[in-house]
């Protein structure tokens, strides 16, 4: 309750100063409205007149419009009060309400309406949203046109507004009335993806032309398959994981850039993943070929959507056996050259494994590289200080263990 008075109490202090203003020492007189027209063009003068029998009397015009209040003042010419419109309230549609105010009293009220200028050219704000659309016949963008006089004022209601859509081939025309002030029209998608435009057209007046993409639904399922150069788990080479065209419901290429998840599943349920996008509807990924003798089965997903089938993939290990020897008081353990299945060296970065056992225990193991297919380890006297050690190498998923070595302890 308190919230309605402080927010009434402006409005009546208004009151008080107009009235405050009114106020005259003139005899109180009687008033007739002599304009007779209630109904007035936007942007044309206004004016209202008063006839009275007293030469000298004065009064005040209270005007209230939606775009402000103002008060109005005037001389009585041979007992005639003219009160001129300002120019800024003239030029806006809607509802006056007017008061002759003398010795604060209400002497005459009234009402009159300013209506849109249509002599004037029209123009258009136009919105179409959303800009982007899915294939199908359930989704739509909403074309929204507001024709206006060129002061702004919005059009008369049942104003015919032409709304356009071009997609293809095909042009569409739809006559909308204004209804509030707008015209409006749901424009479905299609079921093929492409570019549509829209537009819309008022006594002659043309708007600019608007775009809404079309774009393809969520993809179906789809298969996916595999090349490479060979099978051998040599550690090295790519394996090319490749889909199908994905496309939607619709027949139409997914958009490029949709993303596709390849989930590759070890022997050992060990869980790997790459990801590829579409490229004219195509993922293609890599997978490293592993270095032992293994089994991977891939599946292809783009997430919450699509799944592919699921392939297996099987690696052949790239040797059988290596060769090894040791030099230098057993210190130097060389292992290779090791050589692949055409008998060629290994490429470089192949790794080798080698462990260290005294009396059954591991003591340590360590790992390098092979260079021109060799891989070389050192066992240095001050850090391996006991009279014998037993080794396994392993390499390429291939395990050897060798005999147990004597070694010369200071």
């Amino acid at each position: 309750m308190k919230k309605v008075l402080y927010s009434a109490l402006p409005f009546c202090c208004f009151f008080l100063f107009v009235f405050a203003v009114a106020k005259t020492n003139n005899a109180d007189a009687t008033f007739r409205l002599q304009t007779t027209q209630n109904s007035f063009t936007a942007g044309t003068p206004i004016a209202l007149t008063f006839a009275t029998a007293s030469k000298t009397a004065t009064a005040h015009l209270f005007v209230i419009h939606s775009y402000g209040k103002t008060l109005l003042t005037s001389q009585n010419i041979n007992g005639q009060l003219v009160f001129h419109i300002p120019a800024i309230y003239c030029i806006k549609t809607g509802d006056f309400s007017w008061f002759l105010i003398q010795n604060n009293k209400t002497v005459v009220s009234g009402t009159f309406v300013t209506t849109p200028n249509n002599t004037t050219p029209t123009l258009l704000e136009n919105y179409l949203g959303p800009p982007s659309l899915l294939t199908g016949t359930e989704h739509f963008t909403m074309m929204v046109a507001i024709p206006t006089d060129s002061y702004d004022n919005p059009k008369d209601n049942n104003t015919a507004v032409y709304i356009k859509d071009q997609f293809l081939e095909n042009i569409t025309t739809t006559e909308k009335k204004t209804d509030f002030f707008i015209a409006w029209k749901n424009i479905y998608s299609r079921t093929k993806s492409g570019k549509m435009l829209v537009s819309t057209e008022c006594n002659n007046t043309a708007s600019k032309e608007f775009e809404t993409d079309i774009q393809p639904s969520p993809g179906k399922n789809f298969t996916i398959n595999y090349s490479r150069n060979h099978k051998y788990a040599d550690g090295n080479q790519i394996t090319l994981l490749e889909t199908s065209i994905i496309r939607d419901s619709y027949g139409n290429i997914v958009g490029d850039g949709t993303m596709v998840t390849f989930q590759v599943v070890t022997t050992n349920d060990i869980l790997l993943k790459t990801y590829a996008a579409t490229i004219n509807g195509i993922a293609i990924a890599q997978i490293l070929h592993p270095d032992h003798n293994e089994t991977f089965t891939v599946k292809g997903y783009v997430t919450g959507i699509a799944e592919s089938n699921s392939i297996k993939i099987d690696y052949l290990a790239l040797i059988k056996t290596f060769n090894y020897e040791f030099t230098e008081g057993n210190r130097k353990i060389t292992v290779g050259p090791v050589r692949s299945f055409m008998n060629q060296i290994v490429p470089d970065g192949i790794k080798v494994e080698l462990k260290i056992y005294h009396k059954n225990n591991l003591i340590e193991s360590k790992i390098v590289e092979t260079a021109k297919g060799i891989a070389n380890f050192y066992l240095l006297a001050p850090f391996y200080k006991e009279k014998e050690y037993q080794f396994e190498i392993s390499t390429l998923g291939i395990t050897q263990k060798t005999a147990i070595k004597k070694y010369e302890t200071n």
